[in-house]
């Protein structure tokens, strides 16, 4: 992505603003689902993420998930993300790492009622400080005219760049945002660093391209 980085002052006040502007409906179901895991509940950590933060997706399979065939999946993959327990967003050589990210969200998207912005968070969860969250606003998917006006493009921070649903896309898109944001000062216990980038992204990206749909319709 041939891109500027990210401007310090404008990541943190991004993300102030997100803070004080948003509901904390959508936050509390992200720190349950956080405690959750920390706790040692982590399939249900993972079902909560899906059921709320990816609901478009999970809401039309909720009553024949079969979570079974979904337990399985992540039981294939932890090796791959025990391996990679350690790593931030910051810091890790994606090459070194690249097989096992794609084996983790190649499994985790088979799945109906994951896929592939479901595949994102549950890895989020997996793994806080590293996986960053994407959804189709942020992949590129919707329509340019809607990018073309986004605050963060026309500063040149971002483009309309399309990124495809496949784990190698996904990589593509984690090395990217390596190079955006890694070089950022970053200091709340709150939340980690990625997942501040996820609302980085979310403020300047999909927040505002789903209030320019909404003005359409």
């Amino acid at each position: 992505m041939n891109m500027k980085r990210i401007n310090q002052r404008d990541f943190i006040e991004s993300i102030q603003k997100l803070r004080k502007t948003e509901s904390k409906k959508g936050e509390a179901f992200y720190d349950m689902a956080i405690k959750l895991a920390n706790n040692g509940f982590k399939m249900e950590a993972y079902i909560l993420i899906l059921a709320t933060w990816n609901f478009g997706h999970f809401r039309y399979v909720v009553k024949n998930f079969n979570i079974q065939k979904f337990k399985k999946k992540v039981e294939k993959v932890q090796y791959s993300i025990d391996k990679m327990k350690e790593e931030t967003i910051r810091y890790i050589n994606f090459d070194k790492y690249e097989k096992d990210i794609d084996k983790i969200y190649t499994n985790l998207a088979q799945i109906d009622g994951v896929k592939y912005t479901g595949a994102s968070k549950v890895m989020h969860l997996m793994n806080p400080h590293l996986f960053v969250m994407w959804d189709n606003n942020i992949r590129g998917q919707k329509l340019k005219r809607h990018y073309q006006k986004l605050g963060i493009v026309k500063k040149g921070y971002w483009s309309s760049k399309r990124y495809g649903d496949d784990a190698k896309s996904y990589i593509h898109f984690l090395k990217d945002i390596q190079g955006l944001f890694g070089h950022l000062t970053y200091q709340d216990n709150t939340r980690t660093f990625a997942k501040a980038i996820d609302e980085y992204n979310y403020w300047n990206i999909s927040r505002p391209i789903r209030k320019m749909q909404e003005a359409e319709k």
